[in-house]
C-alpha cells in the first residue's frame, strides 16, 4: 500500500471519528434552526419559559389517530410535532400518546370509550368524504386529555361542526395548536386564578347580556358580578399593619353603564386604579332608544352623563358625545314591501354599525383578528401632558367613516345613501390602550381630612396599571333567545343573516382582558398566524404534465452527472499519482 493510499484511509477515519464525536456530542444538547417566514416550526418565548419551568410531568393522551381524510392527518402530524416540541423544552417533563378509539373493533369497546370521552369533555366530529368514488363517513376525535399532579383538562384542536370542513378551518387548527396545549396546560399549572369583577347598579348590562364573554373568561379567570353602592371596602381591603389598601379584584369591566355614578363610586373605582387594578371600560357615550327606531325608522341618540367622562379625562382620553358611522359596516336587512306573497327582505349597508379591523403592524391584542363589530359608537382622543403614561389604538374606523355631532337624528333612511357622502378622512380611535402610572382623578374632589386619613389610605398616583377604554357597550353584548328553560345567550359574535359567528368580538375582549391581567403569553401565542400556501390550480392544469417529468427526470439526470464526474475526477487523480 502505497503511502498516498494509507494517507487517504487516515484522513476518512479521523472524519468519521470526528463526525461521530459531534454526533454524540450534540445528542446531549437541544437545538433547532426554523428557516419559515413565520417561524412555524417554533414555539413562543412564553410558552419555552413555561415548559421550562415544570416540575412535575404532564402526560397528554391525544385521540385524533387512525385513518381518515389527508387535511386531518396533516392536523395530527401538526399535534404530534408539538407535542414532540414540548417534550423537548420541558426537559422529558411532557409525555404524550396517540390512542385510536376505533382500534379495538369491537362495538361494545368503542361505544364505552365513546360515551367515556365525551363525559370528560371531549367533543367528536363526524366527516363526510368521498373514497374511490364512495360517500363515506367517519367519527374522528380531534382532542386531547391533559393531566397534571392529579388535574385532567380536555383540549379540543377542532371545534367546528361542519361535516366537511375546508382547508382553512383545519389551517386555523393547526395555528391555534400551540394556543390550545399551551393555554390548558397553564390553567393546570396556574395555583390560583386572577379576580375578575363585572361592576352593576349603573344599568350595565345584565349577566345573560355578557354571559358568553364570561364564560370565556371563566376558563382562565375566577368571575364575579358586584355591586358598589357606595361601600368603601367592594373592590378594596384595609389590612392591619399596611399603611396601602389591597384589591380584591386583579380588574374590573365596566360594561356599557346608564346612569350616573356618584361621588363614593367613582372614588372606589379610582383607589382601585390607585392600587394597581386594570379596568376594561366599555362606555356608550351616546344613548340611543331602539324600541323607538324599530317603531318609528327615527330617534335621536343624546349625550349619556355619566359622571365618567372627567375620570377617563384626567387618565389621558376623552370620549366624544358623537356618532361615527362608515361605509365598512355591517348589513342590515328590511322590509321592502310585499312581493306577491311574500315579504321583500333586502339587504344594506347599515352605517350606524361600524366593523373595525386591525391595519398593518397592528398590536398583539388584535393581530390576526377577523372584524369586529360595533354599533352605534362614538370616537376617542387621546388628551393630557402625564409622561408615564404610554397611549396606544387598537382599533379606528375605516379611513371612510364620518362624524355626526350630538344631539345625533338616528334614521334608518340613511341606507339610501351612496359612497359620496363619505368622503376620504382621518380614522377615528375606537378602542385605546393605556398603562403605566396614572394620576387620582378625583384628588380636587375630596377633602384633606378624608386624603390624610390612615383608614381611607389614599393614593395621589397608580402604580404601574393599565385600562383599556373602548367607546361602545354593544361591542360585548350577546344576543339572547327565549328557550324552553328560559332566556339563553347567543355567541358573541353571532350574525343572524349568515346565521353563524363571522366577528371576532369575542376574542378581541378576550385579549383584551389577557393583555391587562399580563397574561400576554396567551396574546403572543394567539396572535402569531401561519399561513396556508395553497398550489396555483390553474397552473397545475396547464403545466402538471411538465411539473411531473421534471420531477422524475432531473434528480435522475443529477445523480448521473455527479457519478460521471467523480469517475473522470478520479480517474485524472489516479493518472497523475501514477
Amino acid at each position: 500500500m502505497n503511502q498516498n493510499k494509507r494517507n487517504d484511509i487516515t484522513r476518512f477515519l479521523l472524519s468519521t471519528a470526528i463526525v461521530l464525536v459531534l454526533a454524540f456530542l450534540l445528542s446531549f444538547v437541544f437545538f433547532k434552526i426554523d428557516l419559515t417566514s413565520e417561524n412555524r416550526h417554533s414555539l413562543t418565548d412564553a410558552t419555552i419559559e413555561m415548559l421550562d419551568s415544570l416540575d412535575e410531568k404532564v402526560f397528554v393522551r391525544c385521540y385524533l389517530h387512525g385513518e381518515f381524510p389527508a387535511s386531518f392527518k396533516r392536523l395530527e402530524q401538526n399535534v404530534s410535532e408539538r407535542l414532540s416540541e414540548f417534550r423537548d423544552y420541558s426537559h422529558g417533563q411532557v409525555e404524550y400518546e396517540f390512542i385510536d378509539p376505533y382500534a379495538s373493533g369491537d362495538e361494545k369497546t368503542i361505544a364505552e370509550m365513546e360515551e367515556a370521552l365525551y363525559e370528560q369533555g371531549l367533543r367528536f366530529t363526524r366527516l363526510s368524504y368521498s373514497d374511490a368514488g364512495a360517500k363515506e363517513f367517519k367519527t374522528i376525535w380531534p382532542a386531547a386529555i391533559i393531566e397534571y399532579k392529579g388535574k385532567q383538562i380536555p383540549v379540543q384542536f377542532f371545534k367546528s361542526e361542519l361535516s366537511q370542513p375546508s382547508e382553512m378551518m383545519v389551517n386555523s387548527s393547526v395555528n391555534a395548536l400551540e394556543f390550545e396545549l399551551a393555554s390548558n396546560l397553564r390553567k393546570l399549572t396556574r395555583n390560583e386564578k386572577p379576580a375578575i369583577a363585572f361592576l352593576q347598579g349603573h344599568g350595565e348590562l345584565a349577566d345573560i347580556e355578557v354571559a358568553d364573554f364570561a364564560s370565556g373568561l371563566e376558563e382562565s379567570y375566577a368571575i364575579d358580578f358586584v355591586t358598589l353602592d357606595g361601600r368603601l371596602n367592594v373592590l378594596t381591603d384595609k389590612m392591619e399593619g399596611m399603611a396601602k389598601r389591597v384589591n380584591k379584584f386583579d380588574a374590573i369591566v365596566i360594561a356599557k353603564p346608564d346612569s350616573v355614578f356618584s361621588l363614593k363610586d367613582r372614588v372606589i373605582i379610582d383607589q382601585f386604579v390607585m392600587n394597581g387594578g386594570r379596568v376594561l371600560w366599555l362606555i356608550d357615550p351616546l344613548l340611543t332608544d331602539l324600541d323607538s327606531l324599530r317603531t318609528n325608522q327615527e330617534t335621536m341618540a343624546t349625550s349619556n352623563e355619566m359622571k365618567l367622562y372627567e375620570m377617563l379625562y384626567e387618565y389621558g382620553c376623552r370620549l366624544n358625545r358623537n356618532m361615527i358611522i362608515d361605509r365598512q359596516c355591517a348589513l342590515i336587512g328590511m322590509d321592502a314591501g310585499p312581493m306577491g306573497n311574500q315579504r321583500n327582505m333586502q339587504y344594506f349597508d347599515w352605517y350606524y354599525s361600524p366593523l373595525l379591523m386591525a391595519g398593518e403592524n397592528a398590536h398583539p391584542i388584535v393581530a390576526n383578528l377577523d372584524p369586529i363589530l360595533t354599533e352605534f359608537t362614538s370616537s376617542i382622543d387621546t388628551v393630557g401632558e402625564n409622561a408615564t403614561v404610554r397611549k396606544f389604538p387598537l382599533l379606528s374606523s375605516s379611513e371612510f367613516s364620518k362624524e355626526l355631532r350630538t344631539p345625533v337624528r338616528v334614521n334608518s333612511a340613511i341606507v339610501s345613501m351612496g359612497a359620496d357622502y363619505f368622503p376620504e378622512a382621518t380614522p377615528h380611535i375606537i378602542a385605546l390602550l393605556m398603562e403605566g402610572e396614572f394620576n387620582s382623578a378625583v384628588s380636587q374632589l375630596l377633602p384633606d381630612s378624608l386624603k390624610r386619613s390612615a383608614e381611607f389610605a389614599y393614593r395621589e398616583k397608580s402604580s404601574n396599571t393599565a385600562m383599556i377604554v373602548i367607546s361602545d357597550g354593544d361591542v360585548v353584548r350577546n344576543k339572547t333567545t327565549e328557550g324552553p328553560q328560559g332566556w339563553q345567550p347567543i355567541a358573541l359574535g353571532y350574525d343572524r343573516y349568515a346565521k353563524r359567528v363571522i366577528y371576532d368580538n369575542r376574542e378581541f375582549l378576550l385579549n383584551c382582558m389577557n393583555y391587562l391581567l399580563d397574561d400576554k403569553a396567551l396574546i403572543s401565542v394567539r396572535s402569531r398566524t401561519i399561513e396556508l400556501r395553497k398550489l396555483n390550480g390553474a397552473k397545475i392544469l396547464a403545466d402538471g404534465a411538465s411539473w411531473k417529468i421534471l420531477n422524475m427526470v432531473l434528480p435522475l439526470v443529477l445523480v448521473l452527472g455527479f457519478g460521471i464526474f467523480l469517475l473522470w475526477w478520479r480517474k485524472k487523480r489516479w493518472a497523475m499519482v501514477r
